[in-house]
């Protein structure tokens, strides 16, 4: 409940943010090219925080959950882009808040970004919810 509107709030200071540093020599977007993508960055964040706390629940403790997350995203992500380029949780939520175009690199829609990003959380959330009806608590 309450993930929603703190990534809501996070993205929505990072665009206002911009918009006060840039002031006038900004390129002005449409207002719904701006809601697009802070909706997508919201999505974003709340399914990252949703993935981080089932791999958390699956590996019982903090600390080894953020060292996980951190290593998949700095260091096996990056290095997998090239085989896996779209469908991978992290380039998947990218695709999520950037608008598409033309381009060769843009491999999925915001929507197919959006359905990627949450089969992996819900998958994950079920293991988790697995792992933990199995476990001794």
């Amino acid at each position: 409940m309450i993930t929603i509107p703190a990534a809501f709030i996070m993205a929505a200071s990072g665009v206002l943010y911009a918009f006060i540093m840039l002031g006038d020599t900004a390129l002005m977007t449409e207002i719904g090219t701006v809601i697009q993508t802070l909706a997508g960055a919201t999505g974003y964040l709340t399914l990252t925080a949703l993935l981080s706390a089932a791999v958390g629940a699956i590996l019982r403790r903090t600390t080894p959950a953020v060292v996980v997350l951190l290593g998949y995203y700095f260091i096996v992500s990056p290095l997998t882009r090239d085989w896996l380029p779209g469908y991978l949780p992290d380039k998947a939520g990218y695709y999520m808040y950037t608008p598409p175009s033309v381009d060769a690199g843009n491999i999925l829609t915001p929507m197919e970004g959006t359905g990627v990003a949450m089969l992996w959380t819900l998958s994950l959330m079920a293991a988790a919810i697995l792992l933990y009806r199995r476990r001794d608590a």
